[in-house]
């Protein structure tokens, strides 16, 4: 932001400006103002998603580490320990089955949230698209005669001779 004053720039931040000591509070608070409500919101929708992708980041990593340690436990102390090869991968096999329900279950509610959102985005479209065919249905369109062109008919054009000799 811009001191109104003396023209160095400053943080909105700020109350007063650094280089002049004007006070910049009701300047602030007039560009808040003027900042339109769509750039609000869409910079908090990025903020969302933002945290959203950090969550996803944070809790498959938690996840990933959580898989790993027991599957390694499992190799160390079933396969490993007892001696047991084919108890320890049918563990394995069915911890990793597990995983991959949990995954589709969570794809397949991801999907479905996406077509929810699709279809009521068609169907307020067809709603906006019905409602503007019903204000522009007319029956018949009858042209309204302008006055030029009943007054048109009356001019004369007059023809003028110009003979040039040389």
């Amino acid at each position: 932001m811009y001191c109104p004053n003396c023209g160095k720039t400053n943080s909105t931040e700020h109350k007063f400006c650094r280089s002049c000591g004007f006070n910049l509070e009701k300047t602030a608070q007039s560009l808040v103002e003027q900042i339109p409500a769509d750039e609000i919101e869409k910079s908090l929708q990025d903020k969302q998603r933002l945290v959203g992708r950090l969550l996803t980041i944070l809790v498959g990593g938690g996840i990933s580490i959580f898989v790993i340690i027991l599957v390694w436990t499992i190799i160390s102390k079933i396969i490993i320990g007892k001696g047991e090869l084919f108890g320890g991968l049918i563990f394995i096999a069915f911890i990793v089955g597990l995983i991959l329900f949990a995954l589709l279950m969570l794809y397949s509610e991801s999907l479905s949230e996406k077509a929810g959102k699709k279809q009521l985005l068609q169907k307020q479209t067809q709603q906006v698209t019905d409602s503007t065919q019903k204000l522009l249905y007319e029956s018949h369109f009858e042209p309204i005669t302008s006055v030029t062109e009943r007054t048109t008919e009356l001019l004369t054009i007059e023809k003028k001779h110009s003979t040039k000799e040389m």
